[in-house]
């Protein structure tokens, strides 16, 4: 008896972000000390102990990646340590919204660490992926001139974010479904998101987007309102600590969006995910 192939389930945007938003709402007092302690401590520090070197007024181009990429030579280690809580803080996040049981601060950063190294290496394979979707069609086109080399970086660039939206549901599958083997985590990512990537993308755009215009422009009001009542100094501590909070909240949302995602491709699936988040 020939059997019918599963049909893969179509991404409904609305709903992922009606169970994100009510992922973040139901979980508030977990999420201000994750999100405190993992995302924005670490940013604020980074902002305010290691600010980015400021280029002289009309520097040439080379003259600033030589400035920037000096800065991040003497400073890698602090990079790489915020690096780690950031992604330790994201998997505990995911532990938090992927999971019926309402885990608490303690178990969700027990579930993060177990998934780190696997966790790590998704990130390690997607990077090299990315990058060679970039560089291959610019080495390849850029060898018939700078115009062509101009179309391989946009090539490079299309590739990239397609491939990006088709892995970006890797972590969820470590830390939600248990998956410890990177690779297998990663072609679970390109099956879940097989046929809805155009949606995917266009959903986590938006996100993104939107949390970026309203980040700039809560920072420069801080930032200016700042500056007229305290000075200049004290205007760049609460820049930088509004922007480290802003990234703190969005970072909060674009994970319960993934777990979202990850619930709804793959709920039917797996009959112990969350039906209703928060």
């Amino acid at each position: 008896m020939n059997q019918t192939a599963p049909t893969t389930p179509r991404f409904d945007s609305n709903r992922a972000w009606q169970d994100a938003a009510a992922a973040v709402s139901g979980n508030r007092d977990v999420l201000i000390a994750l999100v405190g302690v993992f995302i924005v401590v670490p940013a604020f520090a980074l902002a305010v102990l290691m600010p980015m070197p400021e280029p002289q007024q009309g520097a040439e181009p080379e003259a600033i990646l030589d400035l920037v990429g000096s800065h991040f030579r003497a400073n890698w280690y602090y990079y790489i340590a915020a690096g780690l809580l950031n992604t330790i803080g994201t998997l505990a996040l995911l532990a938090l919204f992927g999971h019926a049981s309402r885990p608490t601060v303690g178990e969700a950063i027990r579930r993060a660490l177990s998934a780190t190294p696997s966790g790590i290496a998704v990130q390690l394979i997607q990077g090299l992926l990315l990058t060679s979707a970039v560089m291959l069609p610019t080495a390849l086109l850029g060898m018939g001139g700078e115009a062509m080399a101009v179309l391989g970086i946009l090539i490079g660039v299309i590739l990239a974010v397609w491939l990006w939206i088709r892995l970006a549901l890797a972590s969820p599958v470590i830390v939600v479904e248990g998956q410890r083997n990177p690779i297998a985590a990663l072609q679970r990512s390109l099956g879940l998101t097989r046929g809805n990537a155009g949606r995917l993308l266009l959903f986590f755009a938006l996100l993104v987007v939107a949390f970026a215009i309203a980040a700039q422009l809560i920072q420069v009001a801080a930032t200016l309102i700042t500056q007229g009542l305290a000075g200049a100094e004290a205007a760049k501590l609460v820049g930088a600590l509004v922007a480290a909070m802003v990234n703190g909240v969005m970072t909060a949302y674009v994970v319960a969006a993934l777990a979202a995602s990850h619930r709804q491709l793959a709920g039917p699936e797996r009959p112990d995910f969350p039906q209703v988040f928060g």
